[in-house]
């Protein structure tokens, strides 16, 4: 005997239409390369780094790489999850 496995959903009504991780990828995306450039201008203190290997003020080549790529992964995120037109 084949046991049934349930009705199957159609690939396009998996895929939910709910914009709200749109927008906190979108929100996410700003605000890190905000960051980024904040971290990427010297002659500013910068907070979170302390040490005398990297002095505050100096530019951070790190951090900047850091919020560079959390940029570029929340705007993929914001393309993939991207809401579905309604025509």
């Amino acid at each position: 005997m084949a046991m049934s496995s349930g009705p199957r959903m159609n690939s396009s009504k998996a895929k939910s239409n709910n914009p709200t991780l749109f927008f906190g990828a979108i929100l996410v995306a700003i605000l890190a390369l905000i960051i980024a450039v904040y971290y990427a201008i010297p002659g500013v203190y910068h907070v979170l780094v302390s040490g005398n290997t990297h002095p505050p003020m100096d530019a951070q080549p790190g951090h900047v790489l850091l919020f560079a790529v959390i940029t570029v992964l929340a705007i993929i995120a914001a393309l993939v999850t991207r809401p579905k037109s309604s025509r």
